[in-house]
């Protein structure tokens, strides 16, 4: 079972996703940690939804969800992007990232969507300097933190602009010890499409990368080529039993036999989205339920935490200012509450105006406002 998608799957998936560029942030949705859900909507083109599945999946939605809820990530970005067009939508190749660029006449936003790993969803300002993050992380080559200038991982080839000296360096100075894995893992083409490149290539996939010749190579070459400019004609694809296990922009050779049976559709975005709300149903049990309602707590009660720990700190920072002024505090109280035994509020007030300290007197409620450093 397909659990993310792939480099090559992000880059045919992207020319579908275009189709919402230009199209005006509607709302932004959070049901669930991993979910975000951005509503847009485009002249002459109506409401679109586009789906974010954290580390699996991207794909438009006709249809509305009963979203009920919105988790803190969701709203920082609902308050940050309001009124803003979503202009670009672009792969940053050959990494499974896709960058959403969204503008107003005076401001410019980034969205990464990384679907490395775990995946994540990072927010920056327009220099690309991260401003927040769904999940702040330190790695080895980068760190994902606020004010720190966003870095990706950046693969050693572009399988989308590669040459046969590149393939000749890569099978040289390969650690892996078969053609299939060291072009899944170190070119970055994933299991599928590096069983489907050695089928086309009729190389053994077993083969060591370092004992392919010249010839072999060429072939590879004009195969991963083949397979970047191949036209979208887009299957989900079963197993005898008539299980789901995999969703395929075209179609591969690795699933010719008897033994697959194939349902077709005709964009790639309309099978990612099949498949993985498929893929959902199926999977989710009681537990899973349980489960996201947790993290909806656990999320929440972050958000409180955070909240509590800001007032926590405005609150000491007034005691320390009344503690290093207590004396002055302490005067100006005192001359008030003399003052008040002689004169009415009213004119303790016309009597304290462009006064240094003492800024505002409330009579009604018998209150003076002072300001000190």
């Amino acid at each position: 079972m397909k659990k993310q998608l792939s480099s090559l799957d992000l880059h045919y998936l992207v020319k579908e996703l275009k189709i919402l560029e230009d199209s005006r942030i509607d709302k932004i949705y959070q049901p669930e940690k991993e979910t975000l859900i951005f509503s847009f909507h485009k002249t002459n083109f109506g409401k679109k939804l586009l789906r974010i599945d954290i580390g699996k999946a991207i794909y438009i939605l006709e249809e509305k969800e009963a979203y009920e809820e919105i988790l803190g990530f969701g709203q920082f970005l609902r308050k940050h992007l309001d009124g803003h067009f979503l202009t670009d939508i672009e792969q940053i190749e050959p990494e499974r990232i896709i960058k959403l660029t969204f503008k107003t006449k005076v401001s410019t936003k980034y969205l990464y969507i990384e679907f490395i790993g775990k995946g994540n969803s990072i927010f920056c300002n327009e220099h690309d300097v991260i401003v927040n993050a769904l999940e702040q992380h330190d790695y080895s080559a980068r760190s994902i933190r606020p004010k720190l200038k966003y870095v990706y991982p950046i693969m050693s080839y572009n399988l989308f602009d590669l040459k046969k000296e590149d393939l000749i360096n890569l099978f040289k100075n390969s650690k892996k010890d078969s053609l299939v894995t060291c072009l899944a893992t170190e070119l970055g083409l994933g299991g599928l499409y590096s069983e489907e490149i050695c089928l086309l290539s009729n190389i053994d996939k077993k083969i060591n990368p370092k004992n392919i010749n010249e010839n072999q190579i060429q072939s590879i070459l004009n195969s991963i080529r083949k397979i970047i400019n191949q036209k979208t004609n887009s299957y989900i694809i079963f197993d005898e039993n008539d299980n789901i296990i995999d969703v395929i922009p075209f179609d591969f050779k690795h699933y010719e036999t008897k033994k697959y049976k194939k349902q077709k559709f005709e964009l790639f975005n309309d099978a990612i989205k099949y498949f993985y709300s498929q893929f959902k149903e199926l999977k989710e049990t009681e537990f899973d339920k349980r489960l996201r309602n947790l993290q909806r707590i656990i999320e929440q009660q972050k958000q409180t935490i955070e909240q509590l720990r800001k007032e926590g700190y405005e609150l000491r920072q007034k005691g320390e200012v009344i503690y290093h002024n207590y004396n002055l505090i302490k005067e100006v109280l005192e001359e008030i509450n003399k003052a008040s035994k002689k004169y009415s509020w009213k004119e303790i007030k016309e009597k304290l105006k462009g006064h240094k300290i003492i800024k505002e007197v409330n009579e009604k409620e018998r209150k003076v406002m002072v300001e000190i450093e």
